[in-house]
């Protein structure tokens, strides 16, 4: 049995907790099982809690077995969703159906449920046009806004991912089965932290948007209502320090008083299509030359800790560097798009040699 899947069901611990457990076992070749005894030796029945773990791991393994599902966990390099192993709080383990694709930038799309005619035609422009780039589009299946944007990308080709609140028994809502399951057919996936059989709760919601703003390396809030869950997303990306982009629309319009608040208070930048997003959420997209220059940018101070053949840890480069997570991993995405670099681990790099 997976430690991380058992790590994932041990009570008591909270996720930020876990992946703090999880690195230090990274980085000293220790499974996790000895890394949490030793941390947490003064604590009454530590061997029965982690065999309770245990046992609701195997259980729901065997679920997942029957049922086809998948099961991702932190350490599953190539998998398990990269910019979500980032922020403070990931998950130890995911649960899914379909595969996450690390080879596109993901973007996270949300907005109102009840969204109007505006919210519904700028949604499909700005992922109609997006599409045109190598980009995996972030959303949560609902309603609205959300079944928009993944229905879009479907239709234009483009990857598309979803992360459910509820357990994969409990698919809501249950009209957009149909929706899922063709995100399947293209090649997507869709994904939550919680087991199997668990109903799809309130209190679960905000669980599932931290998963969304957190796998993403922006969020675009295209409508919402002032107090919503796309609004509890948005804030979420910010505090994870990603960015966040709103579209701007009439003051009486109640969809758009989420927005225009993000944007009023500086959580947001403001765009009105997708080559305003692009020319500050992804630049070298928005490059017109056959030659990309990256000699001044932060690409270009990154490459040259990068010597031929080492591997370089991404907290390494943060400490020579001294800029923040988020500006590091989306230029470190940047090389990794032109080829520069590859990813060989958890935070870990190392550049290409010419034959490769």
């Amino acid at each position: 049995m997976n430690d991380l899947l058992t790590l994932h069901f041990f009570k008591g611990l909270t996720n930020v907790q876990k992946r703090l457990f999880v690195q230090e076992s990274t980085r000293s070749n220790t499974s996790v099982k000895a890394i949490i005894f030793n941390a947490l030796m003064h604590e009454d029945n530590l061997e029965k809690q982690w065999s309770n773990a245990r046992e609701n791991a195997a259980q729901e393994a065997a679920i997942c077995q029957r049922e086809g599902v998948s099961i991702l966990t932190a350490d599953d390099v190539d998998n398990f969703p990269s910019f979500l192993l980032e922020i403070p709080d990931p998950p130890v383990a995911l649960f899914g159906r379909g595969s996450w694709s690390n080879q596109k930038v993901p973007l996270a799309v949300i907005g109102a449920r009840k969204s109007t005619h505006y919210g519904n035609h700028q949604c499909k422009r700005f992922v109609e046009d997006l599409s045109r780039f190598p980009i995996n589009i972030i959303s949560g299946l609902a309603l609205g806004i959300d079944g928009i944007a993944h229905r879009t990308a479907l239709d234009c080709g483009a990857s598309t991912q979803a992360f459910l609140a509820g357990g994969l028994a409990h698919l809501s809502p249950p009209r957009h089965a149909r929706l899922a399951q063709q995100i399947l057919d293209a090649g997507g996936g869709y994904f939550t932290e919680q087991p199997f059989h668990t109903a799809s709760l309130p209190q679960y919601y905000p669980v599932r948007n931290r998963l969304i703003a957190g796998s993403s390396l922006a969020t675009l809030v295209v409508e919402a209502a002032r107090k919503s869950g796309a609004m509890i997303t948005a804030n979420q990306a910010f505090q994870y320090g990603r960015e966040v982009y709103a579209l701007p629309g009439a003051v009486y319009q109640p969809m758009s008083a989420g927005p225009n608040r993000l944007i009023a208070e500086d959580i947001a930048r403001l765009v009105v299509d997708a080559e305003h997003l692009i020319s500050s959420f992804y630049p070298i997209w928005a490059k017109k030359e056959a030659q990309i220059d990256l000699s001044q940018a932060l690409e270009g101070l990154l490459i040259q800790h990068f010597p031929h053949g080492r591997k370089v840890h991404s907290a390494y480069l943060k400490s020579k560097l001294n800029v923040s997570n988020p500006q590091l991993f989306k230029s470190l995405q940047v090389l990794l798009d032109v080829g520069v670099i590859a990813k060989i681990g958890p935070h870990t790099y190392v550049r290409k040699t010419a034959g490769h």
